[in-house]
């Protein structure tokens, strides 16, 4: 093992990618000494866990962090150093501890094992494509976007007008931003592999649980890396690793409570904490937790004894506190806490009183055969190629199983019983792969229990067990790929900047587009996006004709003419366009290309600008020219005494409130004149809010001469806009003449 890591730190000097392995390990260490400082704070002796779930309770404790730090423009990498920085400096002793353990470890005469070998070639198959960029569908359009976006705009909008996702539980993306924030996508993709070698370890604690062995361990870690829908979770920055990490933490914190010992006061706050944690990263937790808590009832005498009332009670407080907060924003925020999902109970008004289903491509329910249909017939249950599952469904469940029932391993069959009704209870809603990725690491750690000596007494019930095992693997390595959007490790993205751009343009051309109008889009307007929604790193908002915005979606599918999706597209503020020659139907595409000018192409690809021509065509402005004063609000001391002009000073100004449209483009233009002496004039626009509170304002100063000239500045109204208020005034007490103040959208 110490030698895979050697090789990946080398990997990773040769790519260039230190500083985002430095920056996955001090998140590391920093989540250890937060977890050792919150579990001392609670009074739970963190003596008596193992590191890795003081870690985990860390993570926890930053991702909840995060998660209130992105409701305001407060993220910056200065702020999340500083929150690494502190814990590491003052809790040296501890990574001092960690250090002295690891270099006892090394020490350690070494012993070649061909499982430590075969999971070490695996793992760091795992690391090199944590080095490559990002392709995979989900990552972009959310779990890479959001942090992203949250480095770019500093904060989080939650605005399910939008992104209809936007108040989903996040605590995976919240963990994956402080990554991004320091060192970008390298970091948060490391990041995510560093939780699934988290969960090895689990497997690991598990199969120790049970009452398995080292070998049986190592077994179990194997099967599970070589599984390639753990490949697919890894390959791409999904959040199922963080989610997994913790709720299998948080079951083995409920296994141990079933055994009457002195340490419940420990495992029930600390399983509240983990569990909690899960609940924030997915609310799929929701299926598993009567899985869990039905084991509880069977074994209550272990936990429900007077001497544990304030334990569960603070377990029970710490999984509330922990696992509600994304439900209770969702709650204040839209009116449901679980938006937009059960949208016809809750009814809230920014979704449409139905049932919200984003994964109506997959059935219900189980059949007699579905350990079949799962493994061979994959895309039913995943985006995926057949065997996407592994093979350990069908080949080592039952027998497995049936050894552990045999020899009266419990403890095996208990991870089994977890495993199968959680995926149970789960395909009740939908029958997703990605929804039960923890039975996966639960079938592991029983396997393993299985595979290991002393759990067994039949060295042939083993040995076949064990050469059933080296056929999975084997089979699970040949269909490894079948799950994820890399086809292959190339070195050509590893090696350079601009081998990474070949690359990406060869592969997915959106994620340059998007490069590119960040460069273009200086001003952060929205950017409309007619392609998959593949734009992570987009620094400004996306507006999506999907059901990520299904207002736009129906607008865009309504509209007949390309001087509509011009409106439609000025009224969302939208300057910037990317096109994907693929994307919609051929005369919705053409209406759009006639509605914009091309200003580059990346393969199939365009990035477009709405056109000038469909700009400012509106005058929002009562009597621009004042042929009379109706709609003008005009100061005592300001003068419109001759017809068709009004002569105003700074401290006599004339102004006119009209109601404006957030994140839209404005011209404000002025005609002026000074004919007695040269003077200042301003083009001033001030922005209120629905209350008429002012926000912020708009000032361009210009210089008034005795020849009549115009003068013109483009605004864009802030994201709480209301009402602008357009001025004519002077920029000095020296007279200036008005005659036309225009305010066009």
């Amino acid at each position: 093992m110490i030698v895979g890591a050697s090789i990946a730190c080398v990997i990773a000097i040769f790519t260039g990618a230190v500083w985002p392995l430095l920056v996955s390990v001090w998140f590391g260490f920093a989540s250890l000494v937060v977890g050792q400082a919150l579990l001392s704070a609670l009074k739970i002796n963190y003596e008596k866990l193992s590191r890795l779930t003081i870690f985990l309770i860390g993570a926890g404790a930053y991702g909840t962090a995060v998660g209130l730090y992105a409701h305001f423009p407060i993220n910056y990498p200065g702020l999340y150093g500083a929150a690494l920085a502190i814990p590491v400096i003052l809790g040296w002793r501890s990574i001092t501890e960690v250090f002295r353990s690891l270099i006892q470890y090394i020490k350690q005469p070494l012993e070649l094992r061909w499982l430590d070998l075969a999971i070490a070639l695996v793992a760091l198959i795992y690391c090199c494509v944590a080095l490559m960029p990002e392709v995979g569908h989900d990552a972009l359009a959310m779990h890479l976007f959001i942090p992203g976006h949250l480095a770019h705009r500093h904060e989080w909008g939650f605005d399910v007008n939008t992104y209809v996702w936007a108040v989903m539980p996040m605590m995976g993306d919240w963990l994956f931003s402080i990554g991004y924030m320091l060192a970008g996508e390298t970091a948060a993709r490391m990041i995510n592999v560093g939780f699934i070698f988290v969960l090895c370890w689990l497997i690991r604690d598990l199969v120790m649980w049970a009452g398995g062995n080292a070998v049986g361990a190592r077994w179990a870690v194997l099967l599970f890396l070589t599984t390639p829908l753990t490949f697919t979770e890894s390959s791409s920055l999904f959040i199922e690793s963080v989610w997994a990490s913790f709720i299998v933490a948080g079951s083995l914190s409920i296994f141990k409570l079933l055994k009457l010992d002195n340490d419940q006061n420990i495992h029930l706050p600390v399983a509240g904490i983990l569990l909690g944690g899960a609940l924030a990263t997915k609310a799929v937790t929701f299926t598993i937790l009567p899985v869990l808590l039905f084991l509880l009832m069977l074994r209550y005498r272990a936990w429900v004894r007077r001497e544990l009332i304030s334990a569960l009670a603070l377990g029970l407080i710490l999984f509330l506190t922990v696992g509600t907060v994304p439900y209770a924003t969702a709650w204040f925020l839209t009116g449901s806490p679980v938006f937009p999902f059960f949208n016809q109970i809750f009814q809230s008004p920014f979704y449409p009183p139905i049932n919200f289903d984003s994964a109506s491509i997959f059935g219900k329910g189980l059949t007699w055969d579905i350990f079949y249909q799962a493994t061979f017939h994959t895309e039913k249950f995943l985006e995926s190629r057949p065997g996407a599952t592994g093979f350990q469904w069908m080949l080592l469940f039952f027998p497995a199983l049936l050894s552990l029932l045999f020899s009266r391993q419990y403890r095996g069959v208990i991870l089994f019983g977890v495993a199968g009704l959680s995926i149970a209870l789960t395909f009740q809603s939908v029958t997703y792969l990605r929804y039960v990725f923890p039975s996966f690491a639960w079938l592991a750690g029983g396997i393993g229990a299985a595979l290991s000596a002393g759990v067994t007494d039949s060295i042939f019930v083993r040995r076949s067990l064990a050469i059933v095992g080296s056929a999975v693997v084997v089979l699970n390595l040949v269909f490894f790929k079948s799950g994820t959007y890399y086809g292959d490790i190339s070195l050509l993205p590893l090696a350079s900047s601009s081998g990474r751009d070949a690359y990406l343009n060869s592969r997915l051309p959106i994620r340059n587009a998007v490069e590119l109008v960040n460069r273009l889009n200086v001003e952060h307007t929205p950017v409309a996006v007619f392609s998959l929604p593949l734009t992570a790193g987009l620094n400004s908002d996306g507006v999506y004709s999907n059901w990520y915005n299904y207002r736009f979606q129906a607008n865009m599918n309504g509209a007949k003419t390309a001087d509509v999706i011009a409106q439609l597209l000025l009224e969302m503020g939208v300057d910037y366009v990317i096109l994907d020659d693929n994307w919609g139907e051929g005369d919705k595409r053409k209406m759009i290309e006639e509605a914009t000018d091309n200003l580059a192409e990346l393969g199939a690809i365009t990035v477009r600008k709405v056109k000038i021509g469909y700009r400012f065509q509106t005058e929002l402005l009562r009597n621009p020219d004042f042929s009379t004063t109706e709609g003008w609000i005009i100061s005592s001391r300001a003068n419109d005494q001759s017809s068709k002009q009004i002569i105003v000073s700074v401290s006599s100004p004339a102004f006119q409130v009209v109601s404006v449209a957030p994140g839209r483009r404005y011209q404000n233009n002025v005609t002026a004149v000074c004919p007695d002496q040269p003077s200042q004039g301003r083009l001033q626009v001030n922005w209120l809010d629905s209350k008429s509170n002012f926000i912020s304002t708009d000032i361009q100063i210009f210089d008034c001469a005795p020849s009549e000239a115009s003068h013109s500045q483009e605004v864009i109204a802030p994201r709480d806009a209301s009402s602008a208020v357009v001025y004519a005034s002077g920029h000095t007490n020296a007279s200036v003449i008005f005659r036309k103040v225009s305010f066009k959208q």
